[in-house]
Parts: C-alpha cells; structure tokens; sequence
C-alpha cells in the first residue's frame, strides 16, 4: 500500500472511532439518567431533560471527527506522534503522486500499528461506562426505596425522628474589640452587614444554635467555631486588606460581613521655624526651633533631629543628635520647641546643620508609625564665596517695557472712580494725572506702530515730522506717512485704489490711538467716569487690530475642486445605516462594577437577600480605591435589608450615582472651538 492510501484507511478508522466513542458516552449518559429517574422517582419532565442532555454530549463528541475527513489533518496528527518522518507523510498524502524517495521516508516507520492499537485503546473506557451504565439500569433500586421508608417508619415509632432545630444563622451578633492602645470602647452590631474597625482588632461573631452547625471562613481560609452552651462563637483579628466572612449552615442560606479595616495612619509632622534654608557668615547666638505634630489616635513622643556635616570634596564627617524628646502620652495634637544654641555646635565655615522634627504614635499593632517633617538646612558660608560675583550682570531694561497695558489702565481707572466720594479733590486729580501720563505713553507706542506701518518713522525726538498732539483721521495719517516717506501728496501708496491694505489693517489701532486722546484729556481733568467709555473703545479697537493680523495672498484664488452645492443630493445610491451599539465604559474595573450592579438590580424583585450578597461582595472590592462607593454600598444593604422600598429607590439612585464617578463640576461654559 501507498503512503496516501495507509492515510485514507486512518481517517476511516479515527472517525469511527470517534463515532463509537460519541455513542458509547451519550448511552451510559441517557442509562444512568433513566435509572436515577426511577430510583428518585423523579418527573418525566426531568427525565426528558436529562436524556437530551446525553444526546446533546454525543452530538458535541461526535461533531469533533469532522476534522478527521482531511487527509492534511490526519497526517499532521501523525506526523506530530511519530516526528521522525520528517513531514514525508504529508507530503505523500497532498501530492497524490508517488515519489520513491519520499515513500520510503512515509513508510520507514510501520506506524499504522501502533496507531490502530492506540486508537483501540482509546475505546475500552467508554465502553466499560456504557456497560456500567447498562448494569445500574437492569437493577432494581425498589428494595433500597423499601429501606429507606422502614428505617424512617422506625425512627418515626421510636421518637428519634431528628427535628429541625433553630437557625443558627438566624440571630448574629458582631463583637469589636479595639487594640488596647487606641482607647476606644467595645462596640456590638446585631444583624451585621460589615464591620468598620482598627486593623488587629478582634471580631467576635456569636450566634445561637450548635456550633458544629456552622461553617466560618474569611477569604478561602476557615475560622474554627466554638460552642459555648446553646450558643456558638468564632474570633478572628481584623486583617490589613478588606474581606468578606462566610457564613454556612446546612438549615439556612449563606451569610456575607464585609470587614472594612481602617489604617492607622502616621503621625503628620509640619515644620514652623525656621521656615526656610538660610546661609550665615558665622554660625553664633540662639535658633529657635519648633514644629507641629499630630495625629488621627495619639501620640507616643516627638523629638528634632540634627545632622552636622563637615569637610569637603571626599572628606566628610557627619553628627547626629536627637534633641528635646518630648513624651505625649497619647496626646492628639502638640506643639514642640527648642531654643538651640548655634555656639554649641561649633559650626566651622563650610559646615551645614540639618534640622527636622520627627514623632511616633502608639501603635502596638502594625507599628509604631513613624512622621517626619520636611528638612530645613543652615549653611555656614566658607570665607572666599564672597570676593568674586556669581552671577552676570543683567542688562538694563526696556523702558517701553514698563509700560502698562491698555486693560490694566481700565482697572486702575475703574478702581479710583469707585473710590472718588472717599478721595479729596487734589488726591483724586493726581491719581488721574497718572493714570493719564501712562495712558499717553501706551498712546505714543500705538502711534509708533501705526507709523512704522505706513512707511514713517516712529514718533520719537528723532522724527523729521512734529507729533501729533491731537487726533488723527485717516487722511491725515496718509499725509504724515507721505510727508515722513518725501512722496508726493497725490501718490497712491501700495496699491491702486482709494484705500491701501496696510491703511485698511492700521484702521483700528488708528480708532484706539483717537480713543486714548479722549480718555488721556478726561483724566487730565480728574473725570474718571468720562474716561472710562473711550479706554474701553481702545481696548476694543487693539482687540480687533490683532484679530486682523492676516497675510493677504496676491493673484486669483484657485479654483474649487468640488461644487459641493451641485453634488449635494445628487447620488443614486440610498445607502444603508448601521445598526447602533452602546458604547462601553472605558475603564474596566468600573465596567465590571456596572455590570455586577446590574446583575443585583435583577435579583432585586425576586431574592432580595441575594442582592444585598452581591452589593455586599462589591463593597469588598471597592473599599480600596473607591471609598465613597463602598459607603454608599453599605448604606443600601443596610435599607435592603430592613426592606424599606422608598429608602431602597433611593439608595439604588446614589448607588448608580457613585458607580458613574464624581461630577464634573466647570466654572464656565466652554469656548466654541468651531464646526467638525
């Protein structure tokens, strides 16, 4: 035979194989479902389910052979069980041409065999099921129904019948003892939903009934449950990370408490003086140190901390010391001082004092915590630092660059009439003066500006034109620019026309320049309110002077690729819409949390209990970076369970508010950036 042909014949066998195996599982599945129907005399409703189910598993293993039909498959399954032939076999098996050297290669290996016995082998277990099966569906189970009904007809004539007892779970009361070194009371919840306590705390949970009835664990991990007379306890230390405490008992549902640890945090230490690092010629007389220390439980002691250290380069020595350790005594808050003497030190110049506060709380448990204010250094300067300058002298400022815009003259202006009832006469005319002396040299820099721009020089001492005092209208601006510029007085600047671009763009800085000689000659006579209008028309105009800093391109503008007026509608295609999906949530932790909260809204009309399990579950999860959700959470198992349904609306809405995030509060509406 072939190579090709040894695969054709391998196909056939792996597929009934496969087949047979389909039929044996789906008959012992459909036998064992029958005979467990007539020994729990169960409907015919669930026996109908469960014999589809059987059929449903042979479908499925027998829908696998349909990869066994190509001969590339079945030969990479040998190929890969036997890999020294060398991908000879496939090769023979896609060509469908003999080639001696590569049918010697599929052929070395008689690896037929041993793939027959293993296929064959692969057959034994389902059938010993089905024959299994087959057996326990010819036995009769009547005898083991009779039994069971004799021994309860005993037990029933004897009065050993075993009796419901109470619920174990029914009543639970949750017992929080504090570390000692917090100073809080004892607390007891009755009907807990979650406990809120220091870490290492002991929780107490105690419940009536016996207690080999009840099963506690707290997170995978079982908690041993004692019985004490007709009552049943279990103590655990409250853990660094939230978790969830499961209760069960075989004669009620499962009961969750989320147990919600709180940190005790480190003491927060802030430094009063000095306030900053400072550097002195020579370290003498008195420094006084103080610092403010608190804490959320108490504190053990405080005390600063000082490091000198001394030399250069790689020599360098250190010292620390510890002064004014103070005991606090569980204090919540203080103040600590030191007045320390800089002569004590011996500070030598190049030497620099580090000085910081430090406190400890009281925590026994997971501590002590330990708080550090932020560092302040003192340097002792060395003698030769200041014979040279470190620094390059700056160059002398502009002076045009002191002068102060248009929009801060307006504040100041605005400012003094609002003062003007309070302000004698003289004062109030001198101010103005002021005002009016920088808004006239504001005034000056426009007038530059719109000089420079029609080709005249600016309205310096060094013009060959006298400044104007007054104001100016267009043509009277064309006539200096011409006059400053030696033209001619009917020359046309720039272009033909009645108007030059660069006139037409100077327009309103031109307006401004006019609006500052009305405003100036208002303050100059201490008018506030009469120079207020025209400051505002300047503002407005140098507004729309740099709205209009465009560059005008010369020549036709190109001509429009699309009529986008013409094609509109013009289409014989109607086109298709798509069907719209719901956008997700990005992040996918809240994403989860949304569906979770979901799945709880669901079970809300029908198991209530199951709903607040859930909510409960979730709070676990949430209490580590998203606290406000958590409260909430606990707020709406809590209604839940006393089963209030206006409260429950109501804490479903804050629930589904808490899971959206917080409100994005804006102070204003934004700006318009335009149209897509």
């Amino acid at each position: 035979m072939t190579a090709r042909s040894r695969v054709i014949a391998m196909r056939r066998t792996i597929t009934a194989v496969m087949l047979a195996r389909a039929v044996a599982v789906g008959g012992a599945v459909i036998a064992v479902s029958i005979a467990a129907s007539r020994a729990l005399a169960l409907p015919v409703a669930a026996l109908v389910a469960l014999a589809a189910a059987g059929v449903g598993i042979a479908l499925a293993m027998a829908a696998r052979a349909r990869p066994a039909q190509s001969l590339e498959q079945v030969a990479l399954w040998i190929e890969e069980r036997h890999p020294s032939l060398q991908y000879a076999l496939v090769t023979a098996a896609a060509v469908g041409m003999e080639r001696p050297d590569v049918e010697a290669q599929a052929l070395s290996n008689p690896w037929w065999d041993q793939e027959r016995q293993y296929l064959l082998r692969r057959l034994l277990a389902p059938f010993v099921a089905l024959a299994a099966a087959i057996g326990l569906l010819a036995w009769n189970p009547a005898f083991v129904t009779r039994m069971i009904a004799d021994n309860a007809r005993v037990a029933r004539t004897l009065g050993t019948e075993t009796r419901p007892g109470p619920d174990p779970l029914a009543r639970i009361r949750l017992r929080i003892e504090p570390p000692a070194y917090a100073g809080r009371r004892i607390t007891e919840i009755d009907d807990p939903s979650g406990a809120d306590a220091l870490v290492g705390s002991a929780i107490i949970v105690t419940g009536e009934g016996p207690g080999r009835a009840v099963r506690m664990s707290v997170d995978s991990t079982d908690i041993p449950v004692i019985s004490r007379g007709d009552r049943w306890s279990a103590q655990l230390a409250m853990p660094s990370r939230a978790a969830l405490i499961r209760l069960r008992a075989s004669t009620s549902r499962e009961r969750l408490i989320v147990l919600a640890p709180v940190t005790d945090a480190a003491p927060v230490v802030t430094m009063l003086l000095p306030t900053q690092d400072t550097v002195l010629r020579t370290a003498e007389g008195m420094m006084t140190l103080r610092a403010a220390v608190r804490d959320d439980i108490g504190l053990r002691d405080a005390a600063f901390e000082i490091i000198v250290s001394s030399g250069q380069e790689e020599n360098f020595t250190f010292r620390t010391t510890t002064l004014a350790r103070t005991q606090l005594s569980g204090a919540a808050e203080h103040t600590l001082d030191l007045r320390l003497s800089l002569d004590s030190l011996a500070l030598k110049p190049g030497d620099v004092l580090q000085m910081r506060a430090v406190a400890r709380d009281r925590n026994t448990v997971t501590g002590p915590g330990v708080g550090s204010s932020e560092t302040r250094a003192l340097r002792v300067s060395r003698a030769g630092e200041y014979d040279s300058v470190a620094v390059d002298a700056a160059p002398p400022g502009e002076p045009d660059a002191q002068v102060l815009s248009q929009r801060m003259l307006i504040i100041l202006t605005e400012a003094l009439d609002k003062r003007r009832p309070r302000v004698a006469r003289p004062t109030l005319i001198a101010e103005a003066q002021r005002i009016a002396a920088d808004q006239a040299r504001l005034r000056k820099r426009v007038g530059d500006i719109v000089f420079q721009r029609v080709g005249g020089e600016p309205l310096s001492e060094e013009s060959n034109i006298e400044a104007p005092l007054g104001k100016m209208t267009p043509e009277e601006l064309l006539a200096r620019a011409q006059e400053a510029t030696k033209g001619t007085a009917g020359e046309v600047m720039d272009v033909e026309g009645d108007e030059t671009p660069i006139l037409s763009v100077s327009k309103p800085l031109l307006e401004a320049f006019n609006a500052m000689w009305d405003a100036g000659r208002a303050l100059e006579q201490g008018d506030t309110r009469q120079a207020i209008p025209p400051m505002r028309r300047a503002l407005a105009a140098i507004e729309r002077a740099r709205h209009a800093e465009r560059i005008y391109l010369r020549g036709r503008p190109s001509a429009v690729v699309v009529d986008v007026a013409r094609a509109r509608l013009a289409g014989k295609d109607k086109g298709t819409s798509s069907l719209r999906e719901p956008r997700a949530i990005v992040a996918p932790v809240q994403r989860k949390r949304a569906e979770r909260f979901t799945r709880a809204t669901l079970l809300l009309a029908r198991d209530p209990a199951a709903a607040a399990d859930t909510l409960l579950v979730m709070r676990v999860a949430a209490l580590g970076d998203a606290p406000a959700l958590a409260a909430v959470l606990d707020d709406a198992v809590r209604i839940l369970r006393r089963g209030e349904p206006r409260a429950i609306v109501s804490a479903w809405a804050r629930v589904r508010r808490a899971l959206d995030g917080a409100p994005i509060a804006r102070s204003s509406i934004p700006a318009w950036s335009g149209a897509p």
